[in-house]
């Protein structure tokens, strides 16, 4: 008979979370992505209970490496999606939006040359968060 693995239960609770994540996160769904937040740390706190009272066993090992892949995948979209909505917002900033300029004819100052704008600050991926 077989040892009792609590923290498998807890995995794979964990992993079936962390694939309704990484939906929200496609979808952009701020307040799911908030909600699978609050219950990630609430999974941690379980799984570190569990794993003090029965350590984790060799057949627990490819279930946390598959949650581990999951949880970094959502760590990237989160990532990628922090940076799509900073640069749409960078966009609506007046200093950032776009400007089209008629060009100025007669003048001989600034004959045909546009305005020009500071470029758009550069879109990177935080994986520091």
């Amino acid at each position: 008979m077989s040892a009792p693995r609590p923290a498998a239960a807890v995995l794979l609770e964990l992993e079936a979370l962390l694939a309704e994540e990484k939906a929200a996160l496609v979808r952009l769904d701020r307040e799911a992505i908030e909600a699978f937040a609050a219950r990630k740390l609430e999974l941690d706190r379980a799984l570190t209970e569990a794993a003090a009272q029965t350590p984790l066993q060799a057949a627990d090992k490819a279930l946390l490496d598959r949650v581990r892949q999951a949880a970094l995948t959502n760590q990237l979209l989160l990532a990628h999606a922090r940076s799509c909505v900073q640069g749409v917002l960078s966009l609506l900033t007046p200093a950032n939006a776009p400007a089209y300029a008629a060009p100025a004819y007669g003048n001989a100052a600034g004959a045909g040359k546009a305005p020009v704008n500071a470029p758009a600050p550069p879109m990177a991926p935080n994986l520091r968060r």
